[in-house]
């Protein structure tokens, strides 16, 4: 038997099917209802906020986060957790910008190398977890300490500048009328994820290892393989988007890729993705990295400080952990 005419939501008592509809339709329902009313009370409160300049920045500022938090997902989605993300684009952006800059290397060229160091990375984080049999929430918050190293090596410990008005256009421009590029690469990318979620082996497969690590090894998935395709896409799509991040800012500082980390995984979380694995999935996070983004956008716009913006943040993932989770599967949050 295959695992795809697997049907274990059939093999559920009645009260826990009836409880894991209920999960599912507030990881649904609340994101949105959620975005529509952050879009409304600043949009009343804040006039500027809905203002088309402003819209097109918060499109430049979803962007990136998208890109890192979609390659995540798959990492949550699976049970696990990737806690490098930022230092990935970090290093990304510092490779970039000296490629770039001191090198002269053509953007494609950077754009490759950037590629290959976050193939590099995801293989790294992919044996830390599956062949050292680290805890991913372990592995990966070394792996990312290991990245910022190398990190502020490359960049010297000083802040590097790319001086490029085409090499800005790539994300910054706009291919559709104010959408910006990055975002657009963002939302293509979303929907092909999206699609592989429910309609791939890969996909599939993921939310089998998330639902049920020894299920899907008994089943004959090759657990480990996928692990690691896991990784190696939330690293390889973090480097994408710390390509993109040095091209919307155009420097690349030590610590540029620092606040993504609480980001990403709030918008995996508040999009309707659960911690514990096997309930949710990329087409999700969009709701997330859009709640993340206008909320971060409207309360620079409101004027408040950004110390307090990492409070509000922290509150909504303990909010949409209790939303989204299972509490009996609270033992094995982290894989």
């Amino acid at each position: 038997m295959s695992i795809d005419s697997l049907k274990p939501v059939e093999t559920l008592p009645c009260w826990r099917l009836q409880n894991l509809l209920r999960r599912e339709q507030r990881a649904i329902v609340l994101p949105i209802a959620a975005l529509i009313v952050l879009v409304l009370w600043f949009g009343i409160n804040q006039p500027a906020f809905i203002s088309p300049l402003n819209l097109v920045v918060m499109g430049a500022q979803a962007g990136p986060l998208l890109l890192l938090s979609l390659g995540a997902t798959f990492v949550v989605l699976m049970g696990g957790i990737d806690l490098s993300v930022g230092a990935v684009a970090g290093l990304s952006s510092a490779l970039s910008a000296v490629l770039l800059q001191q090198f002269g290397l053509s953007f494609g060229l950077t754009f490759l190398a950037a590629l290959m160091a976050g193939v590099v990375a995801g293989l790294i984080n992919a044996s830390f977890s599956t062949l050292m049999r680290l805890p991913s929430f372990i592995a990966t918050l070394a792996s990312g300490s290991i990245f910022t190293g190398v990190m502020l090596h490359v960049l010297n410990g000083s802040a590097l500048s790319v001086d490029n008005d085409d090499f800005s256009l790539l994300a910054n421009g706009q291919l559709i009328p104010n959408v910006p590029n990055v975002l657009l690469l963002g939302l293509v990318l979303w929907l092909l994820l999206s699609f592989s979620t429910s309609h791939t082996r890969f996909g599939r497969y993921i939310v089998a290892i998330g639902a049920g690590e020894r299920i899907a090894l008994l089943s004959g998935i090759p657990v480990r393989r996928f692990k690691t395709y896991a990784f190696v896409l939330s690293a390889t799509l973090a480097a994408v988007g710390g390509f993109f991040l040095l091209s919307r800012l155009g420097s690349a500082t030590p610590s540029i890729g620092e606040s993504y980390v609480l980001d990403s995984v709030a918008a995996i979380v508040v999009g309707g993705t659960a911690l514990s694995g096997g309930v949710g999935g990329a087409a999700r996070t969009l709701s997330g990295v859009a709640m993340i983004t206008i909320l971060s956008n409207g309360l620079n716009v409101s004027g408040v400080s950004p110390f307090t913006q990492e409070i509000v943040k922290g509150f909504i993932i303990v909010l949409a952990v209790l939303t989204t989770i299972d509490r009996q599967s609270l033992q094995n949050i982290i894989k």
